[in-house]
């Protein structure tokens, strides 16, 4: 599956690569970044050359679960694990009720099965020229290794309750993945008599027997021609009088193996006598039940695997085997296995390998649970497999865990099993390591990110804080995705995430010039410098299009406008254009004057403030009274004036230098602008900030000032209220 002698070579296309050596840079524990320049005397050597760019290839591996049809597997298993969390940690509603691990583990074993079932049903309506189709087969045989070893797991090691013979579990769990003779028995059954003239009657016969599925074989073997016959007579009472251990029998070990080797004996002496000679298949089936061992090796060339004959030879040879003498039986077996398969003729298909699976099946059956732990993590399933089954372990009390690193409200009750399962020192660890790779995982993928929080959550200290670090990199395209994220960082106290994302929205509203969106997105960041950035974009736009961008949204700010004095500003300045246009000219005019004093205003600003003080000052009863108007006269000396003046000298000194310096100066012009307004976000407009404002607009301001004073000043004095 995985093991290292199925890896597979991957060519990387790169003829630079290829002149100058590949290196490699780890991105994360399963992408890695394969590029040219590998070596020093390489590169110093490829200095005199021409060289053309470097491809980086990313190589890693792929994320099973975008297979539509076993997508499912990860919201599914999530559901599951977040449940165990939730009874582990007594934060569910009757948190003194037991813990049924089996029955949890049935529960993950059943969303396999019922990816395992989407897959055949896709396979069944695949054509075989399909391209898809020899990937459907490789992830078929993936989760079929994965749901053959939970179960063993589940009745071998999570179910403490048989804590007695293990025979008859093992039997059920062959039966459970080898259907095949059960299935063509019960067809041959529903055809009707004279079975035994059908090539496979005695094969299928043969194939209950070795699974040890001995009822079926009989109801099987009565429908023979010549079951009245003595000698199908005398196999049919020795089949039904097979003692069979059982805890629940009241019978000591001990005495079943005494009942047990009279039985055999029997069997042996009649079939010795010959009894059975004129039936040659049904004295092998005889031989096979008596546990001869000669017998059960002629049938081990034929079995597809080393443990596919074991838990039926098991029932023959000793049904009451416990799990601490598993290990040893299965070992024996696996030297016979391997001694007749050495010992097949060289024309037999006989070369097979001892796979990735049946060694897993053997580190079980050995109670080698560190073992275990190392295989099912080379599963190539994404980890899928080894996340939820160390995490359902050790919440079972199975893997052992440094008594000083757990509390003693919070840590598991240790459950010693009764068959001995090796502990593991550093569980605890292992489960971290996991959860915390695989929910790391997860949010790499825009799908699954919400799923790889709870992984996190429950993986340690680092995995708490990496929450945050990976929700902020979780990819997104849609307001609604962000919408999403921006949920989930509130709900979990993250305000670095949420501003992080509404800044990424700010850029991309901005940059397809939703200018609404982007202020929207900007305050709700509650970052200033940001929301100083775009309001400054609004103003820099009134200033060279004299129109003021989204009014709508700008009149319902309300408070978010304190987030930044430069909002500040563009609040007010659109209250002042409001005024206007409801003719409230006193409001305006006063409004006016305030702004200037401000300390909120940006420089660049001033033309525009000054062009709307001109009719305000133009009115035949003067609303703006002297004091306010020499305020006016004040800016317009200490603030606009000096900044024509500047602009002016930067003209002559631009038009005296060459083409270069002039393309130059120009950007030292625009970095100084940056500078002086503190703007960084998008400055489109900074070309033509002042070049409305020429001399004709200070000598206007100038001499409307003049009229305005004048005539202010004659009714202040001639006012009586005033007088007084």
């Amino acid at each position: 599956m995985a093991s290292k002698e199925c890896a597979s070579d991957i060519k990387v296309p790169n003829t630079l690569g290829q002149q100058l050596g590949l290196n490699i840079a780890w991105i994360t524990d399963q992408q890695f970044g394969c590029y040219a320049y590998g070596g020093k005397e390489k590169r110093e050597s490829a200095t005199t050359k021409t060289l053309s760019s470097v491809d980086v290839n990313m190589v890693g591996a792929d994320f099973i679960f975008e297979e539509p049809t076993i997508r499912a597997m990860v919201t599914e298993g999530s559901r599951v694990f977040y449940r165990l969390q939730r009874l582990r940690y007594d934060v569910t509603e009757n948190p003194a009720k037991p813990i049924d691990y089996v029955k949890i583990s049935q529960k993950y074993r059943s969303i396999v099965r019922r990816g395992l079932q989407a897959m055949n049903q896709q396979v069944s309506e695949l054509s075989d020229d399909d391209a898809s189709l020899e990937a459907y087969r490789n992830l078929i045989s993936l989760f079929y290794s994965i749901e053959c070893t939970w179960h063993l797991l589940e009745f071998l090691v999570i179910d403490s309750n048989s804590s007695g013979a293990i025979v008859s579990s093992l039997l059920e769990w062959i039966r459970f993945h080898f259907p095949e003779p059960e299935r063509a028995a019960t067809e041959m059954l529903q055809s009707g008599r004279e079975l035994d003239k059908q090539e496979e009657y005695w094969p299928v016969v043969k194939g209950l027997i070795l699974q040890g599925q001995t009822t079926i074989a009989r109801a099987l073997l009565r429908v023979h021609t010549s079951s009245e016959t003595h000698c199908f007579q005398v196999a049919e009472q020795l089949l039904q009088s097979i003692p069979i251990y059982s805890v629940y029998s009241g019978l000591s070990v001990h005495r079943y193996k005494t009942q047990w080797q009279c039985w055999c004996d029997n069997v042996r002496t009649l079939v010795a006598a010959g009894n059975f000679a004129a039936e040659p298949k049904l004295e092998e089936l005889l031989r096979l039940v008596s546990g001869e061992r000669k017998a059960w090796s002629e049938q081990l060339r034929s079995s597809t695997c080393w443990y596919e004959y074991f838990p039926g030879y098991l029932l023959y040879t000793d049904s009451s085997c416990k799990y601490y003498q598993l290990g040893q039986y299965a070992n024996d077996w696996i030297a016979q296995f391997l001694t007749n398969w050495r010992a097949a003729p060289a024309n037999a298909s006989s070369e097979r390998q001892f796979k990735f699976l049946d060694k897993l099946v053997l580190s079980v059956m050995e109670n080698n649970l560190v073992s275990v732990l190392q295989q099912v993590q080379l599963f190539p399933d994404n980890r899928w497999f080894a996340v939820h089954i160390v995490d359902l372990l050790y919440h079972a009390g199975l893997l052992e865990m440094n008594a000083a690193d757990e509390d003693e409200n919070t840590s598991p009750s240790k459950q010693q099993s009764p068959r001995g399962v090796g502990d593991v020192s550093d569980g605890k660890m292992v489960r971290e390591s996991l959860l915390f790779d695989y929910g790391s995982l997860l949010m790499s993928h825009s799908t699954f990110w919400q799923i790889g929080m709870d992984y996190l959550e429950f993986s340690s200290t680092e995995g708490l804080g990496a929450r945050e670090a990976l929700l902020a990199r979780v990819p997104f395209q849609t307001e609604r995705q962000a919408d999403r994220i921006i949920a989930v960082a509130r709900q979990n106290g993250y305000p670095e995430v949420v501003a992080e994302v509404c800044k990424v929205m700010t850029k991309r509203s901005l940059a397809h010039k939703n200018y609404s969106s982007a202020l929207d997105w900007a305050t709700r960041s509650r970052d200033s410098s940001y929301v100083r950035d775009v309001a400054n974009i609004f103003l820099e736009h009134y200033c060279n299009h004299g129109e003021l961008l989204c009014e709508q949204q700008v009149s319902h700010l309300g408070s978010k406008v304190f987030i930044s004095s430069r909002l500040v500003f563009l609040g007010a300045y659109y209250d002042f254009r409001r005024f206007y246009r409801e003719r409230s000219y006193d409001k305006a005019a006063d409004l006016l004057v305030r702004l200037m004093d401000s300390k909120i205003m940006p420089s660049y600003f001033w033309p525009c403030l000054m062009a709307d003080a001109v009719p305000l000052l133009e009115f035949s009863e003067p609303i703006i009274p002297s004091k306010e108007t020499y305020t006016i006269l004040e800016h317009l000396e200490m603030d606009l004036v000096p900044m024509l003046e500047q602009r002016r000298k930067k003209k002559r000194s631009s038009s005296e230098q060459d083409i270069d310096m002039n393309m130059e100066q120009d950007v030292t012009d625009r970095e100084a602008a940056k500078d002086h307004d503190q703007t960084a976000l998008l400055p489109k407009f900074y070309s033509n900030l002042l070049n409305n404002c020429t001399e004709d607009l200070v000598k206007i301001l100038r001499l409307a000032c003049a009229r305005n004073l004048s005539r202010a000043l004659i009714i202040e004095n001639t006012d009586p209220a005033n007088n007084k």
